[in-house]
């Protein structure tokens, strides 16, 4: 659920959405995706717990990187979403913070692409049913 919300957040960008037409994937691109696009996906999800169970709040780590064909749109692009997500909050996320953002070859070591791919992760804090 967290996942869905904060790609319909993405999505909900118009600047965003200007420059990456829609393409915010979860998990991974599609093969038929042209450059820019956005991969969103979780790295960690730690709920917190009482003596009483869980506590209904969840932090989660979530990798968002942005594919693009030249480094100047890469930055732009994770610019935009850095903007719109860090210290962002309402009813469906408690807080939202930038924990890091590095560049990073748009490929695995060893394997060529022309892509460029610029990364954020950040710490969504969110409740949760219990």
């Amino acid at each position: 659920m967290m996942e869905e919300a904060l790609i319909a957040l993405l999505l909900s960008d118009a600047d965003l959405i200007e420059i990456v037409d829609g393409k915010v994937r979860p998990g991974r691109a599609s093969q038929t995706d042209l450059a820019p696009f956005v991969v969103v996906q979780v790295i960690d999800k730690n709920r917190s717990y009482t003596m009483k169970g869980h506590s209904g709040l969840v932090r989660s780590r979530v990798q968002i990187d942005a594919y693009a064909d030249t480094y100047a749109q890469a930055k732009e692009v994770s610019r935009i979403i850095e903007a719109r997500l860090n210290g962002y909050k309402d009813t469906a996320f408690k807080a939202v913070f930038l924990e890091d953002h590095r560049d990073l070859p748009a490929a695995d070591a060893g394997t060529v692409t022309t892509k460029f791919r610029s990364s954020l992760d950040i710490t969504v804090h969110y409740g949760e049913p219990q």
